[in-house]
């Protein structure tokens, strides 16, 4: 992955990492929950875009 997907990336990591925290209240974890599985859906995209691009 290039430099572009590394924001990505970094938001993936500190969601798993907030989702993971018991202090986090449950109503922000549904909110991360979300931003988290866009930033997978986003990540997952690009890998596809970069093995069809060769």
């Amino acid at each position: 992955m290039g430099s572009r997907c590394s924001v990505w990336q970094t938001a993936a990591d500190n969601g798993t990492v907030l989702l993971a925290s018991p202090r986090i209240p449950a109503g922000e974890k549904a909110r991360l929950h979300a931003e988290h599985e866009r930033s997978m859906r986003i990540l997952e995209e690009i890998d596809k875009a970069a093995r069809r691009a060769g």
